[in-house]
């Protein structure tokens, strides 16, 4: 059964004939609005939509034909298909007369209910028929004016976006390019109206290598990163965009479409290319900044020891023919030659940082740091340090010459900032963490205040002076420098007074890396 529940109007002088009618079309699912005169039916059609008419000829007042003529008349209910019926007027002539004021059948009293019926539902049939079409054409139209409005609102979206944006067809035809996408290169829609306008003037010699790429797009399911093209300007200047393509809806004639977005990372390379020019231009003053001080070291340690030995000869042959104040002149010149030679020496492991390629095999760290402590024997035995080390450390693509190094510095550190209250104890651990490894070298010793906690790697920094300490302010530098070769970190944590804990971290890398 239809949702629309169809009425038809019946209009009829004498009570009986509408009862009758009544009867008949009510076992059709009908609703039947009744009027006894051709006014009463005029003003049923002011306030009803009928889908059949049924009309007595023969009223008096206004006839059956007047009251067809004024419906054919009305917009409203001009569409009304009209039946008259009729126990007179059937001759030739008055059907020609009710055909010609819109009438669409001529029925003979008494009416057979078969045949009326038969009839009325013929018609009310296309009554439905056209209120369905009409539903549907209301609909349609409803979803065309969303299209619309929603085509108007992508179409400015696109054409205000902050980034380049093209919508293609898989015909190769440009549909909508946003208007960043015009600033940027200079050409407008007309300078491009299609796929392969736009690859030729944009990529130069390698136009229909992109342009055959863009054609794969249209048979993407879901968005794709194209990464990154150079991109020829309307006035010949080159840009960089990184693109990015993704299908959407169809076009009416069911043409694929595909929105490509860019973002324009020409300023990003541009700063990157100088980042690394720059970057180029200090590794080759800092080599050659490395080379000098290697050379100027290394050839300085010669003249240096030729006036030591001098002093040493002078001190031996006229020292006791001298007095106390030139022997201790002497003395003096002694110890600032020997200070001289240990910064020097100190410059020189400095420098030699980094110039020994890394080994392919492993290095077993607990070697290095069993060597440095050998190398300490004399100072550990002097300060009466405790030394708490690991079993074992790992094994590393490291070279070994640079952590004993840094062990041996770390250890003597803490062994010359030792309290005067205590003996040292230092203790070294290693920790494996996800991707690196973790080393801690701790000590009960004076203590370092937080506000110095960066200060105290840099090269020829010292927080005591050498009354109080010897050294040359470059031991923790190499220690910095040697960790940050292998991109670990290096930290300190302390305690004034309770002493300090020097931690780095060591990525694990691969061999020959």
């Amino acid at each position: 059964m239809s949702a629309i529940r169809p009425k038809i109007l019946i209009v009829d002088d004498t009570p009986a004939n509408l009862l009758a009618l009544g009867k008949i079309l009510n076992k059709l699912d009908v609703e039947v609005i009744e009027a006894a005169s051709g006014n009463d039916a005029l003003i049923h059609c002011l306030e009803h939509d009928f889908a059949l008419a049924l009309l007595d000829v023969n009223m008096p007042g206004m006839d059956g034909y007047e009251l067809a003529g004024l419906m054919h008349d009305e917009p409203r209910t001009a569409q009304v298909p009209i039946i008259f019926l009729t126990a007179a007027y059937s001759d030739e002539i008055h059907r020609r007369k009710g055909y010609d004021v819109g009438a669409v059948e001529y029925i003979q009293k008494p009416v057979d209910d078969f045949i009326l019926r038969s009839k009325a539902r013929v018609f009310l049939d296309l009554y439905l028929s056209r209120r369905a079409l009409e539903a549907e054409l209301a609909r349609s139209t409803a979803m065309t004016q969303v299209l619309r409005e929603s085509e108007a609102r992508l179409r400015h979206a696109v054409s205000e976006a902050p980034i380049p944006i093209m919508i293609h067809a898989e015909d190769g035809a440009v549909v909508l390019l946003s208007r960043v996408w015009t600033e940027l290169t200079g050409y407008t829609a007309s300078d491009i109206p299609t796929v392969k306008d736009w690859t030729a003037r944009a990529y130069g010699a390698k136009g229909e290598e992109i342009a055959r790429r863009i054609k794969g797009l249209y048979a993407l399911e879901g968005p794709r990163a194209e990464g990154e093209h150079e991109v020829i300007t309307a006035d010949g200047s080159v840009r960089v965009w990184d693109f990015r393509s993704a299908p959407i809806e169809k076009l009416p004639d069911g043409r694929r479409l595909v929105i490509s977005m860019a973002v324009d990372v020409t300023d990003r390379h541009r700063v990157q290319e100088e980042l690394a020019g720059k970057t180029s231009e200090l590794e080759r003053s800092n080599a050659d900044l490395e080379q000098f001080a290697y050379v100027a070291s290394h050839d300085l340690r010669e003249p240096l020891r030729m006036v030591n030995s001098f002093l040493g000869l002078l001190d031996k042959k006229f020292g006791p023919a001298l007095n106390d104040e030139a022997r201790e002149y002497i003395g003096f010149a002694r110890d600032g030659a020997k200070r001289m030679d240990s910064l020097i020496l100190d410059l020189l492991d400095y420098s030699r940082i980094g110039r020994n390629a890394l080994p392919e095999q492993a290095v077993d760290l607990g070697l290095a740091l069993a060597t440095a402590r050998s190398n300490l024997t004399v100072a550990i035995e002097e300060s009466g340090a405790t030394l708490e080390l690991p079993q074992s450390l790992p094994a590393l693509c490291v070279d070994m010459g640079e952590f004993v190094r840094l062990f041996q510095n770390l250890i003597g550190n803490a062994i010359k900032y030792r309290s005067p209250d205590r003996a040292p104890v230092i203790s070294v651990t290693a920790t494996a963490l996800p991707n690196a490894w973790e080393f801690r070298v701790a000590d009960n010793g004076i203590g370092i205040e937080a506000q110095y906690y960066d200060r105290v790697f840099q090269i020829f920094q010292r927080l005591h002076s050498r009354a109080e300490t010897a050294g040359t302010g470059i031991g923790l530098a190499v220690c910095k420098r040697v960790v940050n070769r292998y991109r670990g970190r290096i930290w300190v944590e302390s305690v004034p007074g309770e002493g300090s804990t020097f931690c780095f971290t060591l990525p694990v890398p691969k061999p020959g890396m």
